[in-house]
């Protein structure tokens, strides 16, 4: 039987070789390669991991600060380079759900059959 960390490093690398990876790629490469693009997603970026900092932390969101952050999210959408990568990241994310679905089906499988009633 194959070490189960093996097959993940297996899966690791037929990842890296689908087409949606090769995509996302190719589309993170074109915002790094314009500097409006690649500043803006820096922006984008940074305010969601200040974002996601603040509810860990339980700080309150400002209405001021969502609407800048709205205004960052609208104009990032707006960026057609952006748009690629985003659309190719969430292809991507789709990929990595289905695969994560079918590794825990073992998992919920096993606690459906538990946790049915008994009489």
């Amino acid at each position: 039987m194959k070490n189960i960390y093996d097959i993940a490093y297996d899966l690791e690398k037929e990842l890296r070789q689908q087409p949606s990876f090769e995509e996302l790629k190719e589309a993170f490469v074109a915002v790094q390669k314009d500097p409006e693009a690649k500043a803006l997603f820096a922006e984008f970026t940074g305010m969601q991991q200040e974002i996601q900092m603040m509810q860990m932390t339980g700080q309150p969101l400002e209405e001021d600060y969502i609407e800048n952050a709205q205004e960052i999210a609208g104009r990032a959408s707006e960026n057609e380079l952006i748009k690629g990568m985003m659309t190719a990241e969430q292809q991507l994310s789709t990929v990595i759900e289905d695969i994560n679905k079918i590794i825990v089906r073992p998992l919920q499988e096993m606690y459906q059959e538990n946790t049915e009633p008994t009489e």
